[in-house]
């Protein structure tokens, strides 16, 4: 149901807003169970509506359990010729796809061609399948097992997604096997293209009404990181970005730069693949690719042992660093001068002499001593890049080099303001206090900035607060002494404060750690203090997927996990009714991209801590304790082992911007609460 002026028509407007479809006697209630009429979600639904009419700027942050989905989908729906909804994560992405649009559409008696767009990795690539099953190069019977799989699969699947494929790990070796990257695409020049699942997937959404991305699909596409396509993404009237509070860390990963390590393994790999295949005895293609990942390999014995960041300036300083970006440099150039006479032997010849050609600049620009990379952007090929930091991203067995930018704002501004559409920018946390002003601020949102010729402000703000009732089903415990982060005998505290709850508590626990070192030493305790009824799952010891159905499948286990357990992970019920936080989810002040944002704050005489690592603090723990409640019925506690949150008067800011928990003092009052209110609690039914 679209309208050819772009403006709603008057029937639409009114039901998108009325009784009969919101109302408990309404639409939504006769199609689901349990409904229950929510002022605030009409509210955020009236805002999108007006946002679209106006083609206005909206910012909304709407508490867990308003129901924002629906709220922006109904007028979305009802008043946008063309719609894209981008959101955080792929899961929430078949989600709407799946379940969202579907019951939305249903219930308006629309009619409309939804399209779940992903980005390349995750669809089969028909050529790169067809070439690993060529060269039965494969290491272990389980790869080989999965190969066939991917095959039978591709064979009779219509989208290639390899969503629809369970049992393949993600970490999976044969995922860059039988997938492309930009790097390696051939694009047109691809002997498989009319069959490519990744061209028919962009072909649907170019026609389609409702096209569902990703954030990180969102802005590699602004980027023209995707063999150029300007437009990848359909024009639209209205454009929603979900779970918006991830925008500004995911477009500056994106709108920078990046190499690593394994790009130059993967570049090895299909030289050598391509050279035997067509140029076999022209060179010695085996010590040519060799002596690339030699290189590599090199660099990363240069770094220290484990995770962690480095900047540029602490980079250049270790031992052999130089001398191995040199080695990777030589490498690159000897198999290009290797390729060069066999390039018109086929079409990946001359890919593969592009990516020689791409690393060795992004090495070269990486080592610039004193320009940024992007510093002075082609502002085609950058739209929107800005002021960049240099850093090293260590990791256990590779390493990249980034340039990031400082921040997105001006540019993400300008982008909104060059596209005379709709924006609805949603999540369930954007506020510090009630207030939009850090959000605002890193994503560039001002009137002046966001003006169309010949309109007014285009900007409006709108907090729905969460309709739950926290004072009655929810406790806070803060602990009033002990627990300060800076004891070394922190993690095991909060291990043993966690028991003693754990214990008290019927339904599941989470212990979210703010890093990863502290994970095992808490799960080990756990382990110690807990019966094997309880049983303790870690982080790290299986992939992330594996452990949450293994934590759902056990309504008493205790999940030990870090940041990407935040957010994102919805257990309803008694499936989870403890979260405890060992302390306050501050960024690491000696990160690089941490230190250079706070440095050019600092700079323009602002106060870092105020302006960027507060917020920044307040927006995280407002995810994780948003873990705890997830419907009307939910109840628990929440336990933030950080008596800074109590003692000093930024912790009170911070304890200020989560939802109105009741507070107690004492782990006997947070545990007598657990019981209580789970002996009180009816079966459900």
């Amino acid at each position: 149901m679209g309208h050819d002026t772009g403006q709603p028509a008057e029937d639409d407007a009114g039901f998108a807003l009325s009784d009969a479809l919101w109302g408990a006697d309404g639409a939504f209630a006769a199609a689901l169970d349990g409904w229950r009429e929510r002022p605030g979600q009409r509210a955020l639904a009236s805002a999108v509506a007006q946002a679209i009419a106006a083609r206005g700027v909206l910012l909304a942050e709407a508490g867990t359990g308003t129901g924002k989905t629906l709220a922006y989908l109904v007028p979305a729906l009802l008043y946008g010729e063309r719609v894209i909804v981008s959101t955080a994560t792929r899961a929430l992405q078949d989600q709407l796809y799946a379940k969202d649009v579907p019951l939305a559409s249903k219930v308006l008696g629309v009619q409309l061609r939804t399209v779940r767009l992903k980005g390349r990795a995750n669809y089969v690539c028909t050529y790169r399948l067809k070439r690993t099953q060529a060269e039965g190069m494969l290491d272990s019977r389980r790869t080989v097992a999965e190969l066939r799989r991917v095959a039978r699969f591709a064979a009779v699947s219509d989208d290639g997604d390899l969503s629809a494929l369970p049992g393949i790990d993600e970490q999976s070796p044969l995922l860059g096997l039988v997938t492309s990257t930009r790097d390696n695409c051939l694009g047109a020049d691809c002997p498989d293209l009319r069959g490519c699942f990744v061209m028919k997937a962009r072909r649907e959404a170019l026609a389609a009404e409702v096209v569902i991305v990703n954030h990180h699909l969102f802005f590699a596409n602004l980027a023209l990181r995707d063999e150029g396509v300007a437009e990848l993404l359909p024009s639209a009237s209205t454009v929603v970005l979900d779970e918006a509070h991830q925008l500004a860390d995911v477009g500056a990963q994106f709108l920078g730069s990046a190499l690593g390590t394994a790009q130059a393994h993967e570049l090895a790999r299909d030289a050598l693949a391509c050279a035997l295949q067509h140029a076999r005895g022209v060179a010695d293609w085996a010590q040519l690719t060799a002596a690339l990942q030699k290189a590599v390999r090199d660099l990363r014995l240069c770094a220290p042992q484990g995770a962690q960041r480095l900047d540029w300036e602490q980079a250049g300083a270790l031992p052999g660093w130089n001398d191995a970006l040199a080695q990777w440099r030589g490498a690159l150039d000897a198999l290009d001068a290797a390729l060069q006479p066999v390039e018109a032997a086929s079409p990946e010849c001359t890919r593969l002499r592009a990516r020689c050609a791409e690393q060795r600049d992004a090495l070269q620009a990486w080592q610039q001593p004193a320009a940024q990379p992007d510093a002075q952007p082609d502002a085609q090929q950058r739209p929107l890049a800005v002021e960049a930091v240099r850093w090293l991203e260590v990791g256990p067995h590779h390493l990249r080099l980034l340039a990031t930018p400082l921040g997105i704002g001006p540019a993400f501004s300008a982008l909104l303001a060059q596209r005379p559409q709709a924006w609805v920018l949603v999540s369930a946390t954007l506020t510090m206090g009630g207030s939009f002003r850090w959000a605002r601020a890193r994503l560039g949102l001002h009137d002046d900035a966001l003006a169309l010729p010949d309109s007014g402000p285009r900007l409006r703000e709108l907090r729905v607060p969460s309709p739950f009732d926290y004072p009655q089903r929810t406790r806070l415990l803060v602990p009033r002494s002990g627990f300060h982060p800076s004891d070394p005998e922190h993690a095991l505290h909060v291990a043993e404060l966690a028991a003693q709850l754990v214990a008290a508590n019927p339904g599941g626990s989470f212990v979210l750690t703010t890093t990863l070192r502290a994970i095992g030493r808490i799960a080990a305790r756990l382990r110690a203090l807990l019966p094997e009824s309880r049983p303790v799952l870690e982080q790290s010891s299986e992939a992330k997927a594996v452990l949450l159905q293994r934590f759902a499948a056990d309504p008493r286990a205790v999940l030990v996990g870090s940041h990407s357990f935040w957010e994102g992970v919805d257990f309803p019920g008694e499936q989870l009714t403890l979260v405890v936080i060992d302390k306050l989810p501050f960024a690491p002040p000696d990160d690089p991209l941490v230190a250079a944002r706070i440095r050019r704050l600092e700079a323009a005489g602002r106060n870092g801590f105020i302006d960027y690592s507060l917020p920044q603090a307040a927006l995280a723990l407002q995810q994780g304790a948003g873990r705890l409640l997830r419907s009307e019925r939910d109840w628990g506690v929440l336990a933030i082992c950080d008596r800074r949150l109590g003692a000093t008067a930024w912790g009170r800011k911070l304890l200020a911007s989560l939802q109105p928990f009741t507070r107690v003092d004492s782990v006997d009052e947070a545990s007598a609460f657990l019981a209580s209110h789970a002996a009180s609690e009816p079966d459900p039914d």
